[in-house]
């Protein structure tokens, strides 16, 4: 178990930023790097954007370079459980000594900038701390939000992966398709290379301009809504390096059914029920988590699905994909300051053939659940509330439980949210962007 100084060292990193402090350029990133000795040009990235399915396509192609003989480093976000599980060299994630060293290197220079850093920024920076320390051949790394303005964008990627994009993150977006698939399309690099899925009609146009603005090089690949999507993008991936002679041309190992990621329509046996828990947070991930189900119990047969579901959601889209019959929809509340009152998920939703029933949190939906007839259980709506479930079914090894508990208490408790509100209330500095 991680010691007291990973626990501070945790805590050191965690910068609430609010929605006004969203980037608007690169330029207090790229100033930390810099302090840093720009460990990003060490080795070569990859950089994958999107709305849905950014995760998987980074494990399952972190996963083909490394059965490929590569040394892999493996960027993502959220965490579940243990906030370093963000950061992955091959199969491992980073412990907690190198950890707490590498929170030391960046907040050392993050001290020598005028700028304030976040969450997300102080994590790209060890990241890209802990890679260049590594000597990786290749890092994979999500983008957290947005694209063009992101941390994770200071990179001079050799490939961008652009997974399907909807509507989300309005405040800081913008409040149609063409904003948002313009943040994503900010990933490309000029005369570089980017695979995407076929997206809808406006977002299509909107990264062929970027394309042809940065007289990139556009490879589509795979539909919206495929189920082996983060597989397909990670082979496309993985034939355009080696055809530009960027990785060997080694005899190929992959499988295309491998592992699912803990939380991403991963499927367990609990008391005698087979329980799914999936992350899907949009509309499009709803429709494909629907469609799996229907892929795994055929079309009739009931089914009991607990959401819960954060603030800036399109909660009413979401929750209409699970408006037939079969469901049994059991509104409750993830954990966290951002989550939504399961009231507030109430008042947006209107069912029409559905069963509904609404519980004030995960435990007293999990105690509803017990007196149900559906051998058949879903839970989903956000990750934090997947987390939270997989802990309380006891699929967290005891070892990392304390760890979770502490994580969560950093992020979700009651010292966060006083930084924040001081952050919301701080204008922000005349002469340097805050963020």
């Amino acid at each position: 178990m991680c010691d007291d100084a990973y626990s501070d060292s945790l805590r050191a990193i965690v910068r609430p930023i609010p929605t006004r402090d969203y980037p608007q350029n690169l330029e207090s990133m790229t100033a930390l790097l810099a302090e840093m000795g720009n460990p990003q040009r060490a080795f070569r990235s990859i950089v994958v954007a999107g709305s849905v399915g950014k995760g998987t396509t980074c494990y399952r192609l972190a996963q083909i370079l490394y059965a490929n003989n590569l040394n892999v480093g493996l960027y993502t976000s959220p965490h579940l459980h243990s906030f370093r599980e963000r950061f992955v060299i091959n199969t491992a994630m980073i412990t907690c000594p190198v950890f707490v060293n590498g929170v030391a290197e960046v907040l050392a220079a993050a001290s020598q900038t005028p700028y304030h850093y976040s969450t997300f920024e102080m994590a790209t920076a060890l990241a890209f701390w802990w890679f260049a320390r590594n000597h990786v051949d290749i890092a994979v790394l999500e983008v957290g939000l947005g694209g063009r303005y992101d941390a994770v964008n200071t990179v001079e990627n050799i490939l961008a992966i652009i997974t399907p994009i909807e509507l989300e993150h309005t405040a800081m977006l913008g409040n149609n398709l063409t904003a948002v698939a313009a943040h994503k399309a900010g990933i490309i690099q000029p005369g570089g290379h980017v695979i995407s899925v076929k997206q809808l009609a406006e977002v299509q146009r909107r990264l062929e301009q970027e394309v042809q603005t940065k007289k990139a090089t556009l490879q589509l690949n795979g539909a919206r809504g495929d189920r082996h999507q983060g597989s397909i993008l990670g082979l496309a991936a993985w034939q355009n390096l080696r055809d530009r002679g960027l990785i060997p041309r080694r005899p190929f190992k992959y499988f295309l059914e491998t592992d699912t990621l803990p939380g991403r329509l991963e499927q367990v046996q609990i008391a005698g029920r087979d329980v799914m828990l999936d992350g899907a947070h949009t509309p499009n991930a709803a429709h494909r988590l629907r469609g799996e189900i229907d892929r795994r119990l055929g079309p009739n047969e009931p089914v009991c699905i607990i959401i819960g579901m954060l603030q800036d959601k399109a909660v009413r889209e979401f929750l209409d994909v699970f408006d037939v019959a079969r469901y049994r929809i059991v509104i409750t509340q993830a954990t966290g300051h951002r989550a939504l009152s399961s009231a507030t998920i109430r008042a947006q939703f209107q069912p029409h053939a559905a069963q509904v029933e609404v519980a004030g949190d995960l435990n007293e939906a999990m105690q509803q659940i017990h007196t149900m007839p559906e051998h058949f259980l879903v839970v989903t709506g956000s990750l934090r509330l997947v987390s939270a479930a997989r802990e309380a079914y006891g699929l967290v090894s005891p070892r990392l439980i304390p760890e979770a508990r502490m994580t969560r208490t950093i992020f979700e408790g009651s010292d966060y949210l006083v930084r924040l509100r001081i952050r919301e209330e701080t204008p922000p500095p005349p002469d340097a962007l805050a963020h």
